[in-house]
């Protein structure tokens, strides 16, 4: 590192090992392994829920059976109902405590649990024979049909082919115990009956085809074993006596009469039954293994690829932090240098400058450690001598502009009070009204260019020459400023508090005032009035201008207030709002604070705070002045 005098060669030396690819592949790999890994855990979730689902199913198919054969006139299963009911209650216990873990497909398995709402009701109505075989039947298909379908209704999000294999049959295995217990059910009430009644026949045919698909479908996705499981179930004695009594039944239904006792077909039936139950659970042991095999292999590959990916990150790191520091040290010390330069070497020599020394040109800048850093403190070198030169040209043009503008102002505020006295004789000795009317206009004119020459001053920091060694009223000082805008007919005193302004702020703040008044009447229509109030504070003096004009947009106000609180110089304008300025300057000089704010009706509202240091504190009368 020490021999690299580049930048370039050492920002190079990060890019020898593609760091940043490998942090981004790594934490893509992570993510999709995570990703993996929650998709296993789901799955797992939810095949523990299928099994818990699929064991309250059994017992409700269990119940069904007997409910039907009970119905149907077989009174010995009426002794079988309460403890297969217990059996199927504490199956739904079972249930809901897995559903208390909110498992993936937990809110389908809830919505289709609120069909068995009324299952005590039937159960009532089933123990006293008011409910209908037809009926029972409908009722307990219903709910096992949509807890079947909500528990397998999502798709497997892992990918594996194992799994959804599984999965598979386990659904299969499901449809076919289904349509066996369906079918011990129906059969089980028809014999119990003696005979089929109206829609039995066609719909126990039904449920046989079902029953046989759902056993085809099976080994198309089953494992060997289960397969092998599923064909030792089909030639079990059970299946085989299950099989003659079918068959005797449809050959009974032709010859009018069945063969077939009913506690006979529940017993075969019921093993039959519970012989698949059993393979469907092995089949969801199946899943849930795989699942747990995925979930622990995404579990390894998520550590894995975690790893390598944080071993990445600490790899770049490293290398950055031995990279930049050898940058970071000589740029620091650089950066003091020219902070030093800036806060107080080129300052301090502007100042001089400006007060007429010889400006100094500030010391070369060392920097080492790189041939770009040595280039740039050069480089910076040269800047500070350009901004001295500027900063100095500019304070000197500065100078020299506020002082053309100081003596322009007071050689025309000069003359026009030559011009006001002049015309005060004048006024004085001429006794014709349009005369005098005329000498008035000219008067009030000079009044205004006398504002403007002030104006002038007041951009260049001079103070009013005009002082009062009295306070005067606060509606003096109103009208006063009244005198100095053009059309002040138009404007209306609402409201003036009395008050009494310091003598010595007499003049300027009149000149704000009228510089707000002209502003407002050049604002409002000619037919319109603008309006001032005047009012005590605790903290001073309010006086308000609101004119009834278009008013300003919002963007526009914030501009405007910008050059009212005089965080911007007039030097750099654009608008030609000169009297903004001035009321900006005069504003910081009383220490008072001016804003513009949008009236409430139309227009512009103009408000001024005075503060109490303003005002003189001699005993006032009472009542305030209204015009």
């Amino acid at each position: 590192m020490p021999t690299l005098r580049s930048i370039r060669h050492r920002l190079a030396l990060l890019l020898v090992l593609p760091t940043g690819a490998l942090v981004v592949l790594g934490a893509a790999g992570t993510a999709a392994q995570a990703g993996r890994y929650a998709d296993a855990g789901r799955t797992g979730d939810r095949v523990a829920l299928v099994a818990a689902t699929g064991e309250f199913v059994h017992q409700l198919q269990r119940e069904r059976g007997l409910t039907a054969g009970l119905l149907g006139g077989e009174e010995s299963f009426r002794d079988r109902l309460g403890p297969q009911r217990t059996a199927a209650d504490q199956a739904r216990h079972t249930l809901d405590e897995h559903l208390a873990a909110d498992p993936p497909g937990a809110d389908r398995v809830r919505s289709a649990l609120g069909g068995l709402s009324t299952l005590a009701q039937l159960r009532g109505r089933a123990d006293t024979g008011a409910a209908s075989r037809t009926e029972a039947l409908g009722f307990f298909t219903t709910a096992v049909t949509a807890l079947g379908s909500a528990v397998l209704a999502d798709r497997d999000g892992t990918g594996d082919r194992a799994l959804q294999d599984a999965l598979g049959t386990l659904r299969a295995l499901g449809d076919a115990t289904e349509a066996a217990a369906l079918e011990r059910g129906t059969l089980n009430g028809v014999l119990a009956a003696g005979s089929f009644g109206n829609g039995d026949y066609p719909a126990f045919v039904r449920i046989v085809a079902v029953k046989n698909a759902a056993l085809a479908q099976a080994p198309r996705t089953a494992t060997a074993a289960r397969t092998d499981a599923l064909d030792a179930v089909l030639r079990s004695p059970a299946a085989v006596t299950v099989a003659g009594m079918e068959q005797q039944a449809l050959d009974g239904f032709a010859a009018g009469r069945l063969p077939v006792r009913a506690d006979a077909w529940w017993q075969a039936a019921s093993t039959l039954v519970d012989d698949l139950y059993a393979v469907q659970s092995q089949a969801a042991d199946e899943s849930l293994a795989r699942a747990g095999d995925l979930r622990a292999a995404a579990l390894r590959a998520l550590l894995l690829d975690a790893g390598l990916t944080l071993a990445a990150v600490a790899g770049a790191v490293l290398l950055g932090l031995l990279a930049t520091r050898s940058i970071t040290r000589p740029m620091a010390a650089l950066v003091g240098e020219a902070e030093e330069l800036a806060d107080r070497v080129l300052p301090e020599a502007v100042e001089r400058a400006q007060a007429g020394g010889e400006a100094v040109a500030p010391g070369s800048t060392a920097a080492a450690g790189t041939e770009e850093l040595e280039v740039l403190g050069a480089a910076l070198d040269r800047v500070a001598g350009t901004a001295l030169r500027l900063a100095v040209e500019q304070s000197v043009l500065r100078r020299n502009t506020a002082e053309s503008l100081a003596n322009l102002g007071r050689r025309n505020q000069a003359l026009v009070t030559r011009q006001l006295g002049f015309l005060s004789t004048l006024e004085r000795g001429e006794h014709d009204p349009a005369a005098l009317a005329n000498l008035f206009e000219l008067d009030h004119l000079a009044t205004r260019m006398r504002r403007n020459a002030e104006s002038l001053l007041v951009l260049v920091g001079e103070t009013s020459p005009r002082r009062w060694a009295q306070p005067v009223a606060l509606g003096d000082v109103v009208r006063s400023a009244l005198g100095e805008v053009e059309d002040y007919r138009r404007v209306v005193l609402r409201q003036v508090d009395d008050a009494m302004v310091d003598g010595g702020a007499v003049a300027e703040v009149a000149h704000l005032l009228a510089e707000l008044i002209e502003n407002a009447l050049a604002a409002s229509p000619p037919d319109t009035d603008v309006e001032v109030f005047a009012r005590l504070r605790p903290d001073g003096c309010l006086v308000a201008v609101t004119d009834r004009g278009p008013g300003m947009d919002e963007a526009a106000l914030d501009r405007a207030n910008a050059r009212l609180a005089g965080r911007e110089s007039f030097l750099v304008g654009r608008d030609g709002l000169l009297g903004h300025y001035v009321v900006g300057r005069l504003a910081e000089r009383l220490g008072a604070v001016v804003r513009l704010a949008a009236a409430p009706v139309h227009g512009v509202t103009a408000t001024v705070v005075l503060p109490a240091a303003l005002l003189a504190h001699a005993p006032v009368p009472a009542g305030g002045v209204r015009a």
